[in-house]
């Protein structure tokens, strides 16, 4: 399932809500993925405020939903 959320932020280039697991702290943001591994071991996506892409490995990747007002509708 979160793959499947990973490929709609990718295709439709909107931002979705993923809960991590970072450094033993579970940690919720909104992200929008630019780019993913070949091999499906992580993506990389650009955070809010930054302006690079920052890499996050799948087994870090808890969860995942629409961000707040998305509702997956097609347009």
């Amino acid at each position: 399932m979160v793959r499947r959320f990973l490929t709609y932020s990718l295709e439709r280039e909107k931002k979705i809500c993923i809960v991590l697991m970072q450094e033993g702290q579970m940690k919720k943001t909104n992200l929008r993925v630019t780019e993913m591994d070949e091999d499906g071991q992580g993506f990389s996506a650009l955070l809010p405020g930054r302006k690079k892409n920052v890499h996050i490995h799948m087994t870090d990747v808890l969860t995942a939903a629409y961000a707040r007002g998305d509702s997956g509708e097609l347009e």
